[in-house]
């Protein structure tokens, strides 16, 4: 009885299970080995499941046998003509004298959580990717410069085998004007229209741009579209592909395109990541172009300035003109409208500019204009924030140059323009904002963290203290209600953390369901009464109305100088994951 018993639970295990005996003949199989490879019992085990005429390498069964111990190896295995990762984990069976007469085999397929972490991987990548993104796009001075450095970052840091950047052309055919990659020679045959009259332009890209939108092929040999490409494909290794269209002044002008050595290889969240990466490269080709008619405006107009005053009266640009010894300073009615106000509201004097510059920035603007007027700069600039007529500060950068000088030397009269950059300014600080923080929470994201962890390494702050914080059952969570229930309890016990702790503390999200907060200058008593107001803030909050119960572990660490802050991080993580083990095997 007790051996059928024994039986039934070995049988009722998920994973597979195999008794081998010395000889490696299988002697036991449970129902989950036979469905995968049939009955083999009193066959070699090496013979049936790998197909080989000797023992595999690395054999934990044969290790097993030689040091009486228990042993583990991954392998990469083919089940019913699909590839699956496996882990084997195999065991001793002792007699009576201490001798190994068997060994317990455990088969358990891996690939799924292996291919999820190779995913997440895959994600976190790309995120970075945008993040460099970006940097280049706010760095960028050529149209050119940019393609080839956001084709370079999608590869190195997206994990493509190919990028590139192609752009219309009046016979409606593609050129491709940057690419990066190990599968670049892709490129060389390749004949693509946006015209479907061409043969050409009945593929993923044609296609992408006619209608508008992306184009994914998740199975570039199969999909119907690619019939003219599948032979060069395969000879570089592409196996998928998404195309992003790219748009000019509303208009759409090219294509990003990225390839990929896998099938499968774009889900929803990457073409998400990759259709912000598109928006960005469009804005940024808005932006090159203003910035490209910008100058070639202030070029022009140098020559001549009566030109100079009607040209600016039909562009965004205002005009402003400084007699100094009259006291005079003339807007442009273009001036006076980028600000919200009429001509005739203004007074044309020193005091009434002064009176529009934000205070905080008046005593710059004075210093710079009491080194400028002094020297000989042929031009100068200088970004200043004005108060326009609904009391909102806009951002206007100012440039000019001193054009008359009096008898005795000193500037007489300044000329210049003056250009809203409120817009630019504010996408700028998004930008720096979405490379710092993450998206979901508003808390600070994994790169802020490493960063601000390198800078403590060099601070004089300490003590500096550690706490790290994992949310228990957000798996659960997850599959029982979906995603939207679980980042709706990520972002809960964000506040939780955020609320808790002080102003002057760093916190950020360093994972799906991991959070972590620096503590500058605070010791062990701090961090107990910052522990205490985030339990305090927990219960509160799952005594009141929260969807789902948040319940964060914590573990927390000090160091009391540089050199202990590594093993404050391990010693924080360790503590924490102590206390959520205790709290799970509680349960």
């Amino acid at each position: 009885m007790e051996q059928a018993y024994c039986n039934a639970i070995i049988s009722a295990i998920g994973d597979g299970v195999t008794v081998q005996d010395s000889n490696y003949t299988i002697i036991y199989q449970n129902p989950v080995i036979q469905e995968l490879f049939g009955n083999c019992v009193g066959e070699k085990c090496h013979e049936v499941y790998e197909q080989s005429a000797s023992i595999c390498d690395g054999c934990p069964v044969q290790l097993c046998f030689l040091d009486g111990k228990s042993h583990t190896t991954e392998r990469h295995v083919v089940v019913n003509g699909t590839p699956r990762i496996v882990e084997n984990s195999a065991a001793p069976v002792l007699d009576d004298n201490g001798s190994v007469i068997a060994a317990v085999e455990v088969v358990r397929d891996i690939t799924e959580s292996r291919q999820a972490a190779e995913r997440t991987a895959r994600f976190r990548d790309l995120y970075a990717a945008i993040s460099l993104t970006n940097r280049a796009i706010i760095q960028c001075e050529s149209r050119q410069g940019l393609f080839d450095n956001i084709c370079r970052i999608a590869v190195e840091f997206g994990g493509f085998s190919l990028a590139s950047i192609s752009m219309l052309e009046a016979d409606a055919s593609l050129s491709t004007v940057a690419h990066f990659g190990i599968a670049s020679r892709y490129l060389d045959s390749l004949v693509v229209y946006a015209d479907a009259g061409h043969m050409g332009g009945r593929g993923p890209t044609g296609t992408a741009i006619r209608e508008g939108r992306p184009y994914i092929c998740n199975d570039f040999h199969n999909d119907p579209l690619t019939t003219l490409w599948r032979k060069a494909a395969l000879e570089n290794d592409i196996r998928s592909s998404a195309i992003f269209p790219l748009r000019h002044d509303g208009a759409i002008v090219g294509a990003l395109k990225v390839y990929a050595a896998r099938v499968d290889f774009f889900d929803d969240e990457i073409v998400e990541l990759l259709l912000e990466m598109s928006a960005n490269i469009s804005f940024a080709l808005d932006n090159i172009t203003r910035e490209d008619r910008r100058r070639a405006a202030e070029e022009a107009l140098r020559s001549s300035e009566e030109q100079l005053k009607l040209v600016l009266e039909g562009s965004s640009d205002g005009y402003c003109d400084w007699r100094i010894a009259q006291r005079v300073v003339k807007l442009s009615p273009r001036y006076c409208q980028m600000l919200g106000y009429r001509s005739d509201e203004l007074e044309q004097t020193p005091e009434t500019v002064k009176m529009l510059v934000h205070p905080e920035d008046w005593p710059r603007v004075e210093a710079f204009l009491d080194q400028e007027l002094i020297s000989r700069d042929p031009a100068f600039e200088i970004e200043v924030r004005m108060l326009d007529s609904a009391g909102e500060w806009r951002w206007i950068r100012h440039r000019g140059k001193v054009v008359e000088w009096d008898k005795f030397g000193y500037a007489a009269r300044v000329t210049g323009t003056g250009t809203d950059i409120t817009d630019k300014i504010r996408y700028i600080e998004q930008l720096r904002f979405a490379n710092t923080h993450d998206q979901l929470t508003g808390l600070f994201n994994r790169s802020f963290f490493d960063a601000e962890t390198d800078r403590m390494r060099s601070s004089r702050q300490y003590p500096v203290s550690i706490v790290m914080a994992d949310i228990d059952g957000l798996k659960l969570v997850n599959d029982s209600f979906g995603h939207a229930a679980g980042d709706r309890l990520i972002k809960c016990a964000a506040n939780v953390l955020r609320e808790s702790f002080r102003s002057e503390d760093m916190v950020a999200r360093i994972g799906g369901d991991e959070f972590v907060v620096i503590l500058p200058g605070a010791g062990e008593q701090v961090v107990k009464e910052a522990i205490r107001r985030v339990l305090a803030c927990q219960e509160e909050i799952n005594n009141t109305d929260a969807e789902h119960t948040v319940s964060i572990s914590l573990g927390s660490a000090t160091a009391e100088n540089p050199d202990q802050l590594g093993e404050a991080l391990r010693l924080a993580d360790s503590r924490m994951y102590y206390y959520k083990k205790k709290r799970k095997d509680h349960h």
